[in-house]
């Protein structure tokens, strides 16, 4: 900001600019709990810097960092909401396919149990196998 000020004042700009724009102080630029609580003990005489308050012109070319800053904001809702699709579908396949490998495995442990002659057993992994 003071980099740029001195260049203003290099082109000559007029003293209402330059009275817009007032160089910064190092206390200017301290943190003040003025805004997050202005009724706290002790803010009475306290006020905020000059930056806090200049007006700042929306309707001119400047406006358009606004429209950008929305649609980069947009884009990453977008972005997140197609991730998240994503991750979704392949959750879902995911555990379509572990029910599937665990169906296996209990029907590879009935016909064990058949093969063993445990009737209940291989029951119980059936009806398992059939979840």
């Amino acid at each position: 900001y003071t980099k740029t000020r001195k260049q203003m004042i290099q082109l000559e700009l007029g003293p209402d600019q330059l009275q817009k724009y007032k160089p910064l102080l190092c206390e200017q630029l301290k943190i003040s709990t003025a805004v997050s609580d202005p009724n706290a003990r002790g803010q009475r005489n306290e006020s905020l810097a000059w930056f806090w308050s200049v007006e700042v012109d929306m309707e001119g070319p400047e406006n358009s960092w606004n429209e950008e800053f929305h649609w980069l904001r947009a884009k990453a809702l977008r972005d997140r909401w197609m991730e998240e699709i994503s991750l979704v579908q392949s959750e879902m396949d995911w555990t379509c396919n572990f029910f599937l490998w665990k169906a296996t495995q209990w029907g590879a442990q009935m016909q064990e149990s058949l093969s063993k002659q445990l009737l209940g057993h291989a029951c119980y992994a059936r009806r398992q196998s059939q979840m």
